[in-house]
């Protein structure tokens, strides 16, 4: 977790995408948190280790994967940095069926499944898990 009580909470964000990760990225910090970004696996285990950049939630973009190896890729980053096995993981899915749209999936004790078209859904999950 953050170390500063007064720092805003830090969200670990893993975009493989060369677009949407800077609007991402801008909407977060818009939404009051501090983000750290990586590219891959290896890069956000590295990332979240540093004392000074203990991650909040980590978040996941799905891109072209499938949702249980995301999830996976997720708790592996949890354990290979040490971070409480309650940190949030956030997947945003890639496709997500209409029926679904507007909710958000709890698939586990602290992981949840978000539609990555509608920035309001996000913002609201991510203020409720990890709140600024």
């Amino acid at each position: 977790m953050s170390e500063k009580k007064d720092a805003p909470p830090t969200i670990l964000m893993i975009e493989l995408d060369d677009e949407t990760r800077p609007i991402l990225k801008l909407n977060l910090n818009n939404w009051g948190y501090r983000v750290i970004s990586a590219l891959q696996e290896e890069d956000a285990i590295a990332l979240a280790r540093g004392t000074r950049d203990r991650p909040d939630l980590i978040l996941l973009n799905q891109v072209d994967l499938p949702m249980d190896e995301v999830l996976n890729m997720g708790r592996r980053i949890c354990q290979g940095s040490e971070l409480s096995s309650s940190t949030p993981i956030v997947v945003m899915a890639e496709h997500y069926g209409e029926d679904m749209e507007g909710k958000n999936v709890k698939v586990g004790e602290s992981e949840y499944v978000t539609y990555l078209e509608d920035g309001e859904q996000l913002m609201n999950l991510l203020h409720r898990l990890c709140p600024v």
